[in-house]
C-alpha cells in the first residue's frame, strides 16, 4: 500500500537547497541501488510507479519535485523490491517529474520522468472569440483562439489538427490549423455585406460550441433629402416633414438603425439657424419642423456627423393672411386684434403670436406679446402705466406689420 510521507515546508526546503548542491546521477544502476522501471516517458492519467532493487535492507523515501508541487512518499516492498506508487494528483499533470532517493538525509538516487497528455482520453475545447462587431469592408476581422486539452486539461501537444469552421449567409468553409504553444488560431476576416459570421472548430472528435461575430455596416456615404408639407403657407402651425433617401456605406450596406441625422435649416429672411434631426429605421431618417409664423424660404441641410451629408434644398413658405383688422376703443387704450383669418377665409389656429411695439416720440418703450384665440387678440394699455398723452404702436403677426403714429391719450388728473 502506498503511503504518502508529509514533512514541515522548512524541511523540504533545506531538501531542495541540498539537492541542487549534488551532482545529478542518471543511471539505472549506481551501486548497490537498480532501476528496474525502463519507461522514460509516461501518459498522463495512466498510473505511474517506479520499482528499484535495493542490496541494503533499508527503505528510502522518494523524493518528488513537479510543476504541481513537491512530496515525499514511503515505498512499498517485495524483498529487496521497492515500489513506489506516484499520487495522481502527479500523475495527471503533464511535464517532467524529477525524483530523488533519500536514505539517512543523503540523496542516493536521481532520476526524471517525463509525462505527455493523454490523447487517447476524451479532448476538451476552450474557445475564445472576439472582438464580437466588426464592420463591413476589407480588413476587420475577429480572432478565433481554441485551447485543446485532454481529459485532465493538459493542453495537446504542438502540431494537433484543429478544424475551424466559419459560415457566412450561403457559404460555409473549413480550414485546419496546428496547435502551437498549447492552442491554435484563426483570424476571421469581415466581409463587405453586413451579416454575422457563425464559428466553431473540432479537435480529435471534439465539437466545440458556437461563436459568432456581427459585421456591422461601415460609414455612411452621402445621401439625398426631400420634404413633404400639407400645404406652403405660413401659418406657424402644420408640420413639414424631411426625409432622406436610403442612407449606405460604401459597399450597399444600409447603415445601421438608429443611426443619427441632424437637419439643418437656415432662414434666408434672417439668417437664423434651426436645427432638428432623426435616427434611421432601414437607411432612412425623418425629421419635422413646424412651419414659420411669416413668409420665409429655408435653405435645408442634412449630415451625418462627421460623416456624410446630403444635397442643399429649398423651402419656401407664403404668407397666409395679407390683412387684418385693428380696433381701438377705451380712448386707443384697449386694441383688438382681428379677426385673423387664413387662406381659406378660416380663423388661423389658436396660438399665433402677436407683437405690439410701443414707442413715445420715437424712444422704444417695451414689447408686449399675445397669442391669438378663436382669431382675436387683446392688448390693454394701463393708464396708471401708459401715462403719455401720445404713443406710437407697431403690431406684427403672421409676417404683416402695422404702423399706427402718434395715437393720442387722455391725460390723467393729478
Amino acid at each position: 500500500m502506498k503511503k504518502l510521507f508529509y514533512i514541515p515546508v522548512f524541511i523540504i526546503v533545506i531538501l531542495i537547497a541540498f539537492s541542487f548542491s549534488y551532482k545529478v546521477m542518471n543511471s539505472e544502476k549506481i551501486g548497490s541501488i537498480i532501476l528496474l522501471t525502463k519507461e522514460k516517458t509516461f501518459v498522463a492519467g495512466n498510473p505511474i510507479s517506479l520499482t528499484f532493487k535495493l542490496i541494503d535492507d533499508k527503505s528510502p523515501l522518494l523524493y518528488l519535485h513537479h510543476s504541481y508541487g513537491i512530496t515525499l512518499i514511503e515505498p512499498i516492498n517485495n524483498g529487496n523490491n521497492y515500489t513506489y506508487e506516484i499520487p495522481k494528483a502527479f500523475s495527471k499533470k503533464i511535464g517532467i517529474l524529477d525524483y530523488t532517493l533519500i536514505l539517512d538525509g543523503n540523496i542516493i538516487f536521481k532520476n526524471r520522468i517525463d509525462i505527455i497528455p493523454n490523447e487517447t482520453s476524451s479532448t476538451q475545447l476552450e474557445s475564445y472569440f472576439g472582438p464580437r462587431s466588426i464592420h463591413a469592408g476589407l480588413y476587420e476581422y475577429s480572432m478565433l483562439v481554441v485551447v485543446p486539452t485532454d481529459n485532465f486539461d493538459n493542453p495537446l501537444p504542438n502540431n494537433t489538427i484543429v478544424n475551424v469552421h466559419q459560415q457566412f449567409l450561403d457559404n460555409i468553409s473549413s480550414k485546419d490549423e496546428k496547435v502551437e504553444n498549447f492552442f491554435a488560431w484563426q483570424n476571421i476576416y469581415t466581409r463587405k455585406k453586413a451579416g454575422t459570421i457563425l464559428v466553431s472548430s473540432t479537435c480529435k472528435g471534439t465539437d466545440s460550441k458556437e461563436l459568432n461575430t456581427i459585421i456591422y455596416p461601415a460609414n455612411a456615404t452621402n445621401f439625398s433629402i426631400n420634404y413633404t408639407r400639407n400645404h406652403n403657407f405660413a401659418d406657424g402651425n402644420q408640420l413639414t416633414s424631411f426625409t432622406t433617401s436610403v442612407i449606405k456605406d460604401e459597399y450597399g450596406n444600409e447603415i445601421s438603425d438608429g443611426s443619427y441625422v441632424e437637419f439643418l435649416v437656415t432662414s434666408l429672411k434672417n439668417n437664423a439657424i434651426l436645427k432638428t434631426n432623426g435616427t434611421t429605421r432601414n437607411g432612412v431618417a425623418t425629421a419635422k419642423m413646424l412651419h414659420p409664423p411669416y413668409p420665409d424660404t429655408w435653405n435645408v441641410k442634412a449630415f451625418v456627423t462627421g460623416l456624410a451629408e446630403s444635397n442643399s434644398i429649398r423651402v419656401s413658405y407664403k404668407p397666409i393672411i395679407n390683412d387684418y383688422p385693428i380696433q381701438f376703443s377705451k380712448d386707443n387704450r384697449r386694441i383688438t386684434v382681428g379677426p385673423l383669418k387664413s387662406f381659406m377665409n378660416q380663423l388661423i389656429p389658436d396660438g399665433a403670436t402677436v407683437n405690439l411695439h410701443i414707442y413715445n416720440e420715437k424712444k422704444f418703450i417695451e414689447t408686449k406679446t399675445n397669442t391669438s384665440k378663436e382669431g382675436y387678440t387683446v392688448f390693454n394699455l394701463s393708464n396708471q402705466y401708459y401715462t403719455k398723452t401720445s404713443y406710437s404702436l407697431i403690431i406684427e403677426t403672421l409676417g404683416v406689420t402695422k404702423k399706427f403714429e402718434n395715437l393720442q391719450y387722455a391725460r390723467i388728473a393729478q
